[in-house]
């Protein structure tokens, strides 16, 4: 081994960290990787940019356009709506149809496009059969990456195939020449999907079309959450509007509708005026209502000098980092009982460069975070003999909490008399942390939440003073838990799921950033992820693909939402605004790119762009949204990663790994190289993505068959289709990643369907590739 191929291997190694851990955008990493092999001389200058004009590139952006332009004039929908007529509510025979279906479109389309636009097909057939979701929407995502892996451009890491092939001058692949072996794996992905699949997907019941809206409310966990709050006369919010009130700052309640006399206004708007003895339903657990309420009649203000003296000499603020394996990662400080299990206080969190001060806990530990806490003499040592903590430094007291301490008065009568600092949930419903109680003249550090809190006491906090004083600001209310039953829908109220889109701009924002309410009007009751329902933080809580939203509002603004290319409404009578008249034209670009690769006039690259142009230039898709149609990501990070196959050929790297694997070959014939190749492509698809799978492993197959003397090209196909070959989890294929939420699948669910599918197929390839390849 050479300096350079060790160096090139270093990299590899850094950018599969980067790609794995996500520190850095993956396509920031790639792009990364390009400079840093520019400037060591890796790959040539005049190479180094040639990824963002390769024929990859090219195809992919204009199968973008062609997808966008079937969905926008109304062919793909078209085929979604012939799934409910033809299957006649049988299951198994929507399992078999929805498959089908999803693998024709996302044989020429994303397949992440191609299953986008059958969800609402799905939700329409399980409402009208009475078929659960669960039971429908992996399949549908299963279909749609099966179907993928029939054609050259049916995925990124089959399209990149062909082009590394072009770049290593092997022979060309066509544009069907995937078909026979992914048309197999078609069926007997089906036939595993009918015969065994189904019985592993969960169970969980849909209601029928009547019981919608009860059956939303059950599913998201609403119906144990709302509560009514009455206006009482005098009080501070009479007469004040929805928007002008401190209902949700102060509380967290969104307010889902009023109830006034013998009327019931549901949804109703930021302008709404509410009067003396309206009886306003939120949704809000009565219990925290009720906490909050608690705390008024206190009185808030800033802590003298001599408090934060006090506290000072009596602690130790020290630094904790969660190393490697700490069993702490992935779980909040609430969910630990921190302060109850380690005896220390939490006043903040530092992630990276950010330190982090409020609402410390609920947020969620990663690795290498640091804890800042207060802890006293006692308890040092303990902490410094702790395995899933480190201890790394000690910082001044008098810095951390200058300008942040904050004295809360608990006069007699107080409904805080009597309660302990855990039961009081101060840091939980308010984000303040009490770290000492000032009582006949004296402070003192409290470290147990089991502390009691008497009637004249001072609590010493630290954080944001915000909310508790929205809080006290509300004045009198009177809360009524007995809402079980509300009807939450009328003729122009809805109650709808919306999934956040592949490509959606609102990925990584919160509803806050993206301005949610104020651009479409609607409330957002609960988000799912991961097969829970989350009700906290909604307003801030970013936004990941597949995300279901439970929306509540006007039908009016629901069809306007259905427009928005940012989120996919489920279950929602209103279509959006299709071109149907434009649907020759896109259907005519499919056929003119179908037809110029088949005749061999012309490669696919420039058939593809053909079609794009076409979609564009006769009306199926307007060029903005176009635009909006690439998933720029994808595009940037397969246009950064190609010269990657450049460097490990250009340093002998790709022969210095072909020299040790042809030992395989030798040893025990091209079948366990290729059993060989099938699994680290597939391992590495499902850690990875299909794309740095493809451009790494390519140029190692290519010289590793030319050194056993046998045909490159069946390894080639075999690294494209390991590569797609990824079922295990939701992470590694967008499809699925977008039906998880939509079908309340949580990760365990994927691997008890998936693995085995994954398995089937790897085996599949072994035997079938060398069949219509041959050695």
């Amino acid at each position: 081994m050479t300096f350079e191929i060790g160096c090139v291997f270093a990299l590899l190694a850094a950018m599969v960290y980067l790609f794995l851990t996500e520190k850095l955008r993956v396509e920031l990493t790639a792009f990364c990787g390009l400079l840093v092999m520019v400037f060591t001389g890796f790959v040539p200058v005049d190479r180094a940019f040639v990824g963002f004009s390769s024929p990859a590139v090219i195809t992919m952006f204009s199968i973008f356009f062609i997808s966008a332009g079937l969905a926008r004039t109304g062919v793909a929908d078209a085929v979604g709506r012939q799934l409910s007529r033809w299957s006649g509510g049988r299951e198994t025979a929507t399992v078999i149809l929805l498959m089908l279906l999803a693998a024709a479109l996302s044989a020429f389309m994303n397949n992440v496009a191609a299953a986008a636009v059958l969800m609402p097909a799905v939700i329409s057939v399980s409402r009208h059969s009475g078929i659960s979701p669960s039971r429908l929407f992996m399949p549908l995502a299963f279909g749609a990456i099966l179907g993928g892996t029939t054609t050259l451009v049916g995925t990124p890491p089959n399209l990149l195939t062909g082009e590394m092939a072009v770049q290593l001058g092997l022979e060309p692949i066509g544009l069907f020449d995937f078909a026979p072996v992914g048309l197999v794996l078609l069926v007997v992905g089906i036939l595993y999907m009918l015969l065994f699949g189904r019985r592993m997907l969960p169970e969980r019941l849909e209601a029928k079309q009547g019981d919608r809206a009860q059956h939303l409310i059950r599913a998201y966990r609403v119906d144990d959450r709302l509560t009514s709050i009455r206006v009482v006369p005098g009080s501070v919010l009479e007469g004040q509007t929805l928007d002008e009130t401190q209902l949700s700052a102060g509380l967290g309640a969104s307010v889902v509708g009023v109830r006034r006399g013998r009327r019931r206004i549901l949804a109703p708007g930021p302008d709404f005026r509410l009067e003396a003895d309206d009886l306003v339903v939120v949704d809000a657990l009565y219990f925290d209502l009720q906490s909050l309420l608690a705390m008024r009649g206190v009185a808030i203000s800033e802590a003298e000098p001599g408090h934060l003296s006090e506290i000072v000499s009596q602690v130790h603020g020290l630094v904790l980092r969660l190393p490697r394996g700490s069993g702490l990662v992935g779980r909040t400080l609430q969910q630990l009982r921190f302060r109850e299990r380690f005896e220390v206080l939490v006043v903040g969190l530092r992630r990276g460069k950010d330190w982090m001060r409020e609402e410390l806990g609920r947020r969620e530990l990663r690795r290498d975070d640091e804890i800042l806490v207060l802890a006293d003499d006692a308890h040092v040592a303990a902490l410094q003999e702790q395995k899933s903590l480190e201890v790394v430094g000690e910082v001044p007291l008098s810095s951390l909490m200058e300008d942040r301490l904050f004295v809360i008065e608990v006069p007699t009568g107080s409904q805080l008399n009597g309660l302990t600092l855990r039961d009081s949930r101060l840091g939980e419903l308010v984000g303040l942390t009490v770290v000492g109680i000032v009582r006949d003249g004296s402070a003192r550090l409290v470290v147990s939440g089991g502390a009691r809190i008497e009637a004249g006491d001072e609590l010493l906090v630290i954080g944001n003073p915000e909310t508790l004083l929205e809080v006290l600001e509300l004045g009198p209310l009177e809360l009524d838990p007995i809402q079980r039953q509300a009807k939450l829908e009328s003729e122009s109220v809805r109650m709808v799921e919306a999934v956040v889109a592949p490509r959606s701009s609102a990925l990584g924002k919160s509803l806050r950033q993206i301005h949610f309410r104020q651009r479409f009007g609607l409330q957002v009751l609960a988000v799912w992820r991961a097969g829970e329902a989350i009700h906290r933080d909604l307003a801030d809580l970013p936004l990941q693909v597949g995300d279901a939203l439970l929306l509540h509002g006007d039908l009016r603004k629901i069809d306007q939402l259905s427009e928005d290319e940012d989120f996919v409404l489920l279950d929602h009578e209103s279509e959006p605004v299709r071109r149907y008249s434009k649907a020759p034209a896109a259907l005519a670009a499919l056929a003119v790119m179908v037809g110029v690769v088949v005749s061999g006039i012309f490669p696919v690259h420039v058939a593809a762009f053909t079609g794009a142009v076409i979609t564009v230039l006769f009306g199926a898709l307007t060029m903005e949204e176009a635009y909006r149609a690439i998933e720029w990501k994808a595009l940037f990070l397969v246009a950064a990663i190609l010269p990657v196959g450049t460097a490990m050929e250009s340093t002998g790297a790709a022969h210095w790994v072909a020299g040790g694997v042809a030992g395989i070959g030798e040893a025990f014939g091209p079948y366990a190289f290729l059993a060989a190749i099938v699994v680290l492509a597939s391992f590495l698809s499902q850690t990875l993505d299909g794309a740095p799978t493809v451009v790494i492993l390519a140029p190692v197959v290519a010289l590793t068959a030319e050194k056993l003397g046998i045909s490159p090209t069946p390894m080639m196909m075999a690294v494209g289709l390991a590569a797609s070959a990824a079922f295990m989890t939701p992470f590694s294929q967008k499809a699925s990643l977008l039906v998880m939420s939509a079908g309340g699948y949580r990760v365990s669910d994927f691997v008890r369907v998936g693995t085995p599918l994954t398995l089937m197929v790897l085996v599949l390839l072994v035997i079938l590739i060398p069949i219509f390849f041959p050695f």
